[in-house]
């Protein structure tokens, strides 16, 4: 027992002395490779040097292809397309990259290349530069490349002929050389609309085509569907008009495409087609500029000979022709001017066409552009903005909207009672000539204060919609209010607001039915509301002092239809006295509407 102890004993003796030494010998190793490591941080090895103007081609595998990269005087061309659209500066880029590789690490007497990944290089560079001497051969130098250190962000490179050594050096070096063959392909310029005011349609053809338009008398944008043409919503409009000045491909997918289908193009997700007009040069105003000027040229010369035979007839007629050579050369000076004026523009009509193919693994999907045969990338975003879009999207939610400048008359059901309103305006003229239009408000014959009535009436018209209803809708009930506009020319537009559910009322005009917050309506209500109590306290004033406001407000809403005609025609005989004025017209009653508003 003493014995088995004792040797235990020595067991544990033994074991620690090990791990002493075991301890000493790695720390000893930790502290050499750390020596080794600043040593060969502070030493580098040049492995390829060149001037980039030396470089001649470029020779590296590209979608598994070796591809060469030749120079053609200062520019690159594709060795065996070179009607491939080379990008430059991709390149220059390339070339600038190799021309000068370091290794901070090298390693000697390599014995197997596989633990490098350089027995099967994942990728050959050939350099090809300039020899020093004048007529000496060209110098290719040979780049084969392995693996990736991933946590240096190396590669490891063995150089021409040498399998005995291999070299560590920036990823910076190598990865101009690891893209795809688009990649090195110049990509044209989207062609974006620089003025986008100019666009006078947009259509677009696919799962929901629609077709948007501006009038080019009033600028107002319209849109047109499966249903009929109706007015758009211009501030959606704008901003999907904008978006053509600012549209721009993500990337090169074909330079030169064969096979539509390839790409979804040959039947296309959508077709957008845009018609808008660009300045170019007016090719015919030289010609004119210069028969412009041989014309003068003529008459000058014309008024020369004049003046000759002037001078033989009298001695006083030096003068005249005095200033007739004046006149000439003042000609001949206006016609020197027009030859050097700066060549004039004119508006040319234009029309871009998107064809929208399949949808790619980025978010992006295939476009080809008007008579291009190349293929580009779109973000989704982008397109869906006008791909995914129906003629509801574009629909304008104003309810009714019609002019105080032009309305004539306005009729209000509100609450089972009848109402009716009529504009009267006057134009007076001072000592001076100035024009002053003095317009009136009369509810029912009398007498409606003006801001009460335009807070009301830009209630009405400001209305907006949160959506509409495409389902066929029958109302449960009357109308709570009804206004009918009457405009000066005679044009009517009704509106009629239907209590829908607890957060919004319907609007009906036509065959149209408006989804409206339901305290937008309320708002409208109790701002009418306002408007009758104004018109009853006028008739207070001509009934009796001491009659209540139901009193009035009875005899008001209970007149009979005879009498609420007859003062209608009254009120027309004082509407009929208008003035064609428009313009002070126009600046009086829109100060009244932004008055109005802002209170």
């Amino acid at each position: 027992m003493k014995n088995k102890t004792v040797k235990m004993v020595l067991a544990v003796v033994v074991l620690g002395v090990c791990c002493g030494a075991y301890a000493g010998v790695k720390t000893y190793v930790a502290h050499q490779e750390q020596k080794e490591s600043e040593e060969d941080s502070e030493e580098s090895t040049t492995v390829f040097t060149a001037s980039t103007d030396n470089i001649k081609s470029l020779d590296f595998m590209v979608d598994d292809t070796e591809t060469t990269f030749e120079k053609d005087d200062d520019s690159w061309v594709k060795k065996d397309e070179t009607d491939f659209p080379v990008n430059q500066t991709t390149l220059d880029s390339a070339a600038s990259a190799i021309a000068s590789v370091d290794s901070d690490r090298v390693l000697e007497d390599v014995d197997d290349l596989s633990e490098y990944g350089l027995d099967s290089p994942s990728n050959t560079i050939k350099i090809v530069t300039k020899s020093d001497e004048e007529d000496g051969d060209d110098i290719t130098t040979t780049l084969y490349v392995g693996d990736e250190n991933s946590s240096t962000s190396q590669y490891y490179v063995r150089k021409d002929d040498d399998e005995k050594t291999v070299y560590l050096i920036d990823s910076s070096c190598v990865e101009p050389f690891t893209k795809s063959l688009n990649d090195y392909a110049q990509m044209e310029d989207f062609p974006a609309i620089s003025n986008t005011d100019t666009i006078t349609k947009i259509s677009v053809d696919g799962d929901n085509s629609y077709e948007l338009s501006k009038d080019e008398d009033t600028s107002i944008w319209s849109v047109k569907g499966s249903e009929d043409e109706e007015k758009a919503d211009s501030a959606t409009v704008s901003s999907l008009v904008s978006s053509f000045g600012s549209m721009a491909y993500s990337s090169l997918a074909d330079y030169k495409c064969d096979d539509k289908s390839k790409y979804g193009l040959d039947k296309p997700y959508a077709t957008i087609t845009v018609d808008y007009q660009e300045e170019v040069a007016d090719d015919d105003t030289q010609d004119d500029t210069t028969a412009s000027g041989e014309t003068a040229d003529e008459d000058a010369s014309s008024v020369e000979e004049n003046s000759d035979d002037a001078e033989q007839d009298t001695e006083s007629d030096e003068s005249v022709s005095e200033t007739t050579d004046e006149t000439s050369e003042n000609s001949d000076s206006a016609s020197d001017n027009e030859d050097s004026s700066e060549e004039e523009t004119k508006m040319a009509d234009k029309q871009l066409t998107i064809l929208v193919g399949n949808e790619t693994d980025d978010s992006s999907r295939y476009v080809m552009v008007n008579d291009s045969n190349e293929v580009y990338t779109m973000s989704t975003d982008t397109l869906s903005a006008l791909t995914d879009k129906s003629e509801e999207d574009f629909w304008d939610m104003t309810v009714s909207y019609v002019s105080l400048n032009s309305l004539g008359s306005l009729k209000v059901n509100y609450q089972g009672s009848d109402y009716k309103v009529n504009v009267s305006r006057e134009t007076s003229t001072d000592d001076d000539g100035n024009d002053t239009e003095t317009v009136t408000y009369k509810l029912n014959g009398s007498d409606l204060d003006e801001t009460t009535f335009i807070t009301f009436y830009n209630k009405l018209i400001n209305m907006t919609a949160q959506k509409r209803l495409t389902d066929k809708y029958e109302p449960d009930g009357d109308a709570e209010l009804t206004a009918t506009f009457t405009e000066e020319d005679g044009d009517t537009q009704e509106v009629a607001y239907y209590s829908y559910d607890t957060n919004y009322y319907a609007a009906v005009v036509d065959n149209k039915v408006y989804l409206v917050n339901k305290m937008s309506v309320k708002e409208l209500f109790t701002a009418f509301e306002s408007v009758v109590g104004t018109e009853e306290d006028s008739s207070d004033k001509t009934d009796s002092d001491e009659a209540t406001t139901d009193d009035t407000k009875s005899d008001s809403t209970d007149m009979p239809s005879e009498s609420i005609e007859e003062s209608d025609d009254s009120t027309s005989e004082t509407a009929g006295i208008t003035n064609d004025s428009d313009t002070s017209e126009e600046e009086n009653t829109d100060s009244q509407e932004t008055d109005s508003t802002e209170e």
